[in-house]
């Protein structure tokens, strides 16, 4: 008799989790009914399409979405703010700004490793300079600018010699 209440009690521990999380699963699923009960019809339509998307997802797909997901759960949480604000800032600009920019971040990919290390290294030393020499620097870039293309031309070639005897001089 004994033994047959010790497995009675052992079993009843044993399935003790298991109902735990049977309930915290319905208590989960109620909470998304209600959410989803609170959403306007455009959210709601949001959320459906999303969910057509998830479904047309190869597994490859959907395996590179779980393992960003993970990710993003591993991020700090000011990290996660700043990614949500300029997420939120993109999405606000016009679709004209959003194609530049797309642009812009697909040159940059394209770029190779040493080419972009160097622009990231001038950007930080122009980040560095004073506000006077920030402003001496882009009226010399728009004086630049107004250059006709031979000018251009002809400033770019001075500039390759005066660095070849630089070059000279320090050898």
């Amino acid at each position: 008799m004994k033994r047959i209440v010790w497995q009675i009690v052992f079993l009843f521990f044993l399935l003790l989790p298991l109902m735990a999380s049977a309930q915290q699963g319905s208590d989960d699923e109620k909470a998304a009914l209600e959410r989803w009960r609170q959403m306007g019809p455009q959210e709601k339509q949001e959320l459906r399409e999303r969910y057509q998307r998830w479904k047309a997802l190869s597994p490859e797909g959907k395996g590179d979405l779980q393992r960003k997901l993970e990710s993003w759960r591993k991020l700090p949480a000011e990290e996660k703010a700043t990614i949500r604000k300029n997420f939120q800032r993109w999405r606000n600009l016009p679709r004209e700004q959003q194609e530049r920019l797309h642009q812009r971040w697909e040159r940059w990919r394209e770029m190779p490793p040493e080419r972009r290390e160097m622009l990231k290294e001038r950007f930080e030393k122009l980040r560095q300079l004073s506000p006077e020499e920030r402003r001496e620097l882009r009226k010399k870039f728009e004086e630049r600018q107004k250059l006709s293309p031979e000018e251009k031309r002809e400033m770019r070639e001075r500039f390759k010699e005066n660095r070849q005897r630089l070059q000279k001089g320090r050898e």
